[in-house]
């Protein structure tokens, strides 16, 4: 193996054609590079220079050589540069439940970012069977999202359990009460939640009580369904992890289904500062009764 310094004085001095100006330019006397020049055609076996009073040139041998050392010389130049810069940070890729309340995740990125986390961060929103599509096929790492028994290949995590309640105006006649039963709501207008997970079961619910309700919206934005619920114009029905005192979460009687919230990973559990600041968030809490 070549030593890094004979290749510089080989190069030196095929630049300059002078043995003085070669160990000038590389900060030797000449006979340490005299000295460096020999030692390297002792471990090539072949002469590299001509050398004579009025001159020194490259020998065929030389000239060969020369292509090769000025390719190793850059390479070395490039590994030391790409040494010197800063790390590219960790990229995890994180799918999210597009029910899982905004305000929560950006509370998430918030503390991340404070934390000045090496490790970068990918959101995708999405529904439940895309999260599970993609994560199946290598497009994301790890879903936040929610947990079904049928996900057990992919390590569930839950994190947190949530019943779906009502959500009335602070208004609202039944405001205050600890529970509404769903024949108390039928003359309510609802604003409906279109890509709610649960939304089979919650129109199932109401229709074997013989309440079919009116609708004052249909979207696939919860904050649009909250603002509805605020202005008093419509009541609607979310997960309680929705609540933020502007609004009433009431549970309704009979109505036991709970979502749980959690992390689904396809491949080994990664190592991230982003995945402990979801769990803190969410806190492993049990929320349901």
């Amino acid at each position: 193996m070549i030593d890094q310094y004979l290749l510089r004085y080989f190069l030196a001095v095929a630049e300059t054609g002078n043995f003085s100006r070669a160990a000038r330019s590389v900060a030797v006397t000449q006979p340490t590079l005299s000295a460096g020049i020999a030692r390297l055609e002792r471990e090539l076996g072949a002469r590299l220079f001509d050398r004579n009073r009025q001159r020194v040139a490259l020998t065929p041998a030389g000239s060969r050589f020369l292509v090769r050392a000025r390719r190793i010389a850059a390479e070395y130049e490039h590994a030391l540069v790409e040494l010197a810069a800063p790390a590219e940070p960790s990229l995890l890729r994180v799918g999210v439940l597009n029910t899982i309340p905004t305000g929560t995740i950006g509370r998430v990125l918030a503390e991340h970012r404070a934390q000045s986390s090496e490790e970068a961060v990918e959101l995708l929103d999405g529904s439940e069977r895309d999260l599970v599509e993609r994560l199946e096929r290598g497009r994301i790492d790890v879903a936040l999202t929610v947990v079904r028994p049928h996900h057990a290949r992919y390590r569930p995590e839950v994190l947190a359990r949530e019943r779906y309640m009502m959500v009335l105006p602070p208004d609202h006649p039944l405001a205050a009460e600890r529970e509404v039963l769903a024949e108390q709501l039928a003359q309510d207008r609802m604003a409906l939640r279109r890509h709610c997970e649960a939304l089979p079961e919650i129109n199932r619910f109401f229709t074997q009580r013989g309440v079919r309700p009116r609708f004052v919206l249909k979207t696939t934005s919860d904050e649009r369904v909250l603002s509805v619920v605020r202005s008093g114009a419509g009541i609607g029905m979310m997960p309680e992890g929705f609540a933020d005192g502007s609004v009433r979460f009431v549970p309704v009687r009979d109505f036991e289904l709970v979502r749980e919230i959690g992390l689904l990973q396809s491949g080994r559990a990664p190592g991230s500062a982003f995945l402990d600041i979801v769990r803190r968030q969410f806190g492993q809490a049990d929320r349901a009764p």
